[in-house]
């Protein structure tokens, strides 16, 4: 029965993510793609995937971080180090009903063709410049 209830709260949080921007938080582990955060920068800093695949942010730095949409699209809530705490429990995938990272990665499917810009809200652009990045979906 645990398993039964698991599966249907994330495929309502995915329907849920689906119908507010076009993501979701259940992707198949071969269409990850991985981008780094450390030292102010995402890196790579441009990523260019394909409709139905994911990026993975993981907070390798020593300080707070997020990935938040300059569109309003997603927002990873405050990613703490990696490894280092502060952030929740490790179990159940780092991720709460809300979609939101608890163990310094975060995840996000995306639906839509497009070119969608981001920033860590917490060092925002107008004070550090180069902390940006741009996920490029093909169809």
């Amino acid at each position: 029965m645990r398993s039964l209830i698991t599966v249907v709260g994330t495929a309502g949080v995915s329907a849920l993510l689906a119908s507010c921007g076009g993501g979701s938080t259940s992707p198949s582990a071969a269409n990850v793609a991985d981008v780094a955060i450390r030292d102010f920068a995402f890196s790579p800093s441009a990523i260019t995937i394909r409709v139905g695949e994911t990026v993975r942010w993981t907070n390798n730095g020593p300080s707070a971080h997020t990935t938040t949409s300059d569109g309003g699209v997603w927002n990873s809530g405050t990613l703490n180090p990696a490894g280092g705490g502060g952030g929740g429990g490790g179990g159940g995938g780092g991720y709460s009903m809300s979609g939101r990272a608890t163990d310094g990665s975060f995840q996000f499917t995306f639906m839509q063709a497009g070119s969608f810009g981001y920033h860590c809200s917490i060092h925002p652009p107008a004070q550090f410049s180069g902390f940006t990045g741009t996920v490029t979906v093909t169809p």
